[in-house]
Formats: C-alpha cells, sequence, structure tokens
C-alpha cells in the first residue's frame, strides 16, 4: 500500500469532496481542522468543525455512498485514508464472531441509508458534531486507541516497503563448552524520526493483522540470508531459531516460503529451526501436529518455546512431535532459590531427553545459573551473560571471537 493511499494533506481551504459526489473512503484527521458544510438552494450552512481524531465521510464504507455534504480543509490538514480495501483486511482478520457482527451491523446501516434516501431525510455522513463527540469518555479512549493502532498498522506497512525493519540476533550458547551453538532471530523497527519501536508495542498489532504474515515470511528470507553468512565463517554447524505466531499457521504462503528458502541450505551444515509457544499448540492442536510433520519433511526442525508458562505440558508433550524443548527464563529464577524447583527441573530435562529432545534455558544472566543448569544437563542456553540481541555485524565478530 503506498503512501499516497494512506495519507492525503490538505491545504489550508482545499475541499475534499463536494455534496453529491460518490464516495470511496472515508478520513480520520491526524492534525488540522475540517469543515463539513451543505449548499441548498443557493444557501452555504456549516454543519461541523471537525479536529484531531475525528472521523467522517464513513458512509462511504457501506457501498459507495453519495456525499450528502461537502468537506474542506480549514487550515493544513492532515488525513488518514481508510478505504474498501482496509476494511475488508480487517474483517478478514477479525474472530468469525466479530466477523458476523461488523456484518450485521454494515446490513442494518445500509438499510437506514437506503430509508434515509428514500425518505429525502438529510442526514449528514456521520458528521454532526454532537453524535461524534456525545459518548464521554470511555468511547473517547476507545476511539484514541482504534485511530493509534491503525497509524501503527499503515506505519508497519510502509516500514515493510522502506526496509525500516532490522534482524536482531542472540547467542545460544551448547553448555558443555560454551560455544556458540545458534543464534534466535529477533525482528527490530527503526523508525526514522523516532528511532527504535519497542516490538511489544508493534508486535501484537502485526499479529491482530495480515502483516505478520508479510513479516513473517520476512524474517524467514533475511534469517536465511544472514545464517548463510554466519556459516562462511564458522567452524561448527550453526541453527538459527525464528520465532511463528498463531496466525501464521494459517498463511497459506508459510509452508512454500520455508521450502524455498530451506532449499538454499542444501549442502550446508546449518538448520533452521522454528518456535512455537505452547499456547498455540494446544489450541490448534491438529493443525500443528501436520504442520509439524510437513516441517520435518523439510528438514526444519521444530521448537517448543516458553515450556511451563502455563499450560498442562507434561500431559499434551506427547501429543507434538517436537525436537527442542525450550524452558521459560522462571526456571532459572526458581533454580536459584528453591531446591524443588531444581528437581522439576532435573525431572523436566531428563523426560525431555529420554524422549529424544534438546533441551535450552533461557534467561540465564549468571555464571552461577549457566553451571547449574550444564550440571542438571541441560544442553543450550541463551541470556544476557551470553550476549544481548545484536546487529548481524557483531553477531559476526561475535562468532569470530569464540
Amino acid at each position: 500500500m503506498s503512501e499516497a493511499r494512506l495519507h492525503r494533506v490538505l491545504a489550508a481551504g482545499e475541499l475534499l469532496f463536494e455534496q453529491g459526489q460518490q464516495g470511496d473512503a472515508a478520513f480520520v484527521i491526524e492534525s488540522g481542522l475540517v469543515e463539513i458544510f451543505s449548499e441548498r438552494e443557493g444557501v452555504r450552512q456549516v454543519i461541523a468543525h471537525l479536529g484531531a481524531n475525528d472521523i467522517f465521510g464513513e458512509m462511504a464504507l457501506l457501498g459507495d455512498a453519495v456525499r450528502s455534504a461537502s468537506a474542506r480543509a480549514v487550515e493544513r490538514t492532515q488525513l488518514l485514508v481508510v478505504t474498501h480495501e482496509h476494511l475488508s483486511e480487517r474483517l478478514l482478520g477479525a474472530d468469525p464472531m466479530t466477523r458476523h457482527l461488523l456484518r450485521t451491523v454494515v446490513l442494518r446501516c445500509r438499510e437506514m441509508l437506503a430509508w434515509t434516501r428514500a425518505s429525502g431525510a438529510s442526514q449528514v455522513d456521520g458528521a454532526q458534531r454532537g453524535s461524534l463527540q456525545s459518548g464521554g469518555v470511555s468511547e473517547a479512549i476507545d476511539r484514541d486507541r482504534a485511530f493509534a493502532r491503525l497509524r501503527i498498522e499503515q506505519e508497519l506497512e510502509l516500514g515493510l516497503e522502506r526496509r525500516e525493519f532490522q534482524l536482531y540476533f542472540q547467542p545460544i550458547i551448547r553448555l558443555a563448552d560454551r560455544k556458540v551453538a545458534g543464534f534466535e532471530a529477533l525482528i527490530r523497527w527503526f523508525k526514522p524520526g523516532r528511532g527504535m519501536v519497542p516490538p511489544s508495542e508493534f508486535i501484537p498489532v502485526a499479529e491482530a493483522s495480515q502483516l505478520i504474515n508479510r513479516i513473517g515470511r520476512w524474517i524467514l528470507e533475511a534469517g536465511l540470508d544472514s545464517l548463510l553468512q554466519m556459516d562462511a565463517i564458522s567452524d561448527e554447524p550453526l541453527f538459527l531459531s525464528v520465532n511463528l505466531s498463531a496466525r501464521q499457521l494459517t498463511d497459506p504462503a508459510l509452508l512454500p516460503t520455508l521450502a524455498r528458502e530451506v532449499k538454499r541450505l542444501e549442502g550446508r551444515r546449518c538448520k533452521l529451526k522454528l518456535e512455537i509457544t505452547e499456547s498455540l499448540m494446544i489450541g490448534n492442536v491438529a493443525e500443528v501436529q501436520v504442520f509439524i510433520a510437513a516441517c520435518h519433511e523439510l528438514g526444519v526442525h521444530v521448537v517448543l518455546d516458553d515450556f511451563g508458562t502455563g499450560y498442562c505440558s507434561l500431559s499434551y508433550l506427547h501429543l507434538f512431535d517436537v525436537d527442542t524443548m525450550k524452558l521459560d527464563r522462571s526456571f532459572v529464577r526458581g533454580m536459584a532459590v528453591s531446591q524443588s524447583s531444581e528437581k522439576v527441573v532435573l525431572g523436566v530435562t531428563r523426560m525431555a531427553h529420554d524422549l529424544g529432545l534438546d533441551v535450552v534455558v533461557e534467561g540465564v544472566e549468571r555464571d552461577d545459573e549457566a553451571d547449574q543448569a550444564a550440571a542438571l544437563g541441560i544442553d543450550y542456553a541463551q541470556g544476557f551473560l551470553f550476549g544481548r540481541p545484536a546487529s548481524l555485524a557483531d553477531a559476526l565478530l561475535k562468532l569470530g571471537a569464540y
């Protein structure tokens, strides 16, 4: 989606649309002031002045409704454009109940619009100031949050086009000899004029929309590029771990992308691992089982991520043919203060080994934690002790140092 389709900037006095025109989009005011007015029999009537975060022209999204009033900028104004395409994407990304409710609301609105046209009533494109601003504090908060999410979605899409994203890599260490065995790939967004956007701010928005599929495919492609560079200077075979979200499992392009990328590793020592959280697995048992089988056919290993974060993991583990178990960092903290926790970790590690799984523990920050994990038989560890997430250049330097 191009920037021109996402944004409009109006000069002071510039007309956006005229009464009687066919509508094809709604608008959200980012900054500035818009006047909504009508002209009947030569008489000009100002209906409303709208400011930041107000939305207008929304009836056009119900079927290219005719504009029942005109809109012009009172001062320099920046708008977000909301199109039919954008609305359809949001509907596709919603859960079935939400889609049903939205379609019902849209149907009722279309019926009301048809009645309005037939009766000659003069409804004004949702622009009556009272209806826009009379919802109280909770409505204002919801509105601001909704528009903030809309902005992030659109900025994410532009960020992909402008190549504002980078992969950072956190080393995963083999505890037996304290050497780098692989890396976990983590996405970072460096937005011009702002700097790094926290993943907690944009990842949930991406996962709630179709954008996570595009981002996920980019991570695989960029990750494999980086892994090949790492393999070229490493003395030993390396692996790269990439996280998958629940929505990505429904992406029809995921497996073809995996097959294409893995083919680039033919003849190389390195391999790809995909990390899937246990919550995702429990919620989609049959689907995940099929996906894991397809990964194994491609030679891709699957990691059970965040083991032990709230589900009956032991009772479900036999259902999934995973290759590696990653223990949540809470296990590290527990081992340091409780003998019973240490015994739990020892039991889980032995069980995993009996099932043929490797074990990784994350969140290791001190030498004594690493020593304790090694003594319990854990195979790999990652955490600030061994390195924070870093750029590809720094990851290559770390490989050289080891």
